[in-house]
């Protein structure tokens, strides 16, 4: 049990994602194809990995900043507090986006996802090779999630193009 928690509360970007992913091809299963299984995941994303990993880290932030800090590798500073916020902007995206399912509104906030999340893999990746900075948070699961979650979206993205059956 005290595995389950230490994943749930360590690894959000992975079951939520997962989770997302599962949904979508639930939902899909009877009608599935590629494309709406792609439209639907991303509606999916914009619940579970922008907003409720969103609200989760904006909460982490805002009320563990030192103890998250530590996670990373990094020195506590209040700039997690800066962190937190734009948490709160992206989980306010990503619920917005999967109530109100306009397609261009979606983008956007897939967009402003994408741009951040990628840029910090990036970010996580120099701190492993410059500063040797093998910390759980910097060199564990968000290192990947950052860089290839982004990824993923741009594909669904793609493959969702010509389909509009859930943003109607």
């Amino acid at each position: 049990m005290e595995a389950l928690v230490r994943f749930l509360l360590a690894d959000v970007p992975v079951w939520t994602l997962a989770l997302a992913l599962i949904i979508a091809l639930a939902q899909t299963r009877r009608q599935w194809q590629l494309g709406r299984w792609a439209e639907a995941s991303l509606l999916w994303i914009a619940f579970w990995v922008l907003g409720v990993a969103g609200i989760y880290g904006f909460i982490a932030h805002i009320a563990f900043g030192p103890f998250i800090a530590e996670q990373i590798g990094w020195p506590n500073s209040p700039f997690q507090n800066e962190v937190a916020y734009a948490n709160l902007m992206m989980g306010i995206l990503g619920f917005s986006s999967f109530v109100l399912r306009q397609r261009a509104y979606l983008m956007a906030s897939m967009t402003a996802y994408c741009s951040w999340f990628f840029a910090d893999g990036i970010g996580h990746v120099v701190s492993l090779f410059m500063d040797h900075n093998s910390a759980p948070s910097n060199a564990g699961s968000p290192l990947y999630t950052d860089l290839l979650t982004p990824v993923l979206v741009v594909v669904l993205i793609a493959l969702s193009r010509s389909t509009r059956h859930r943003f109607r």
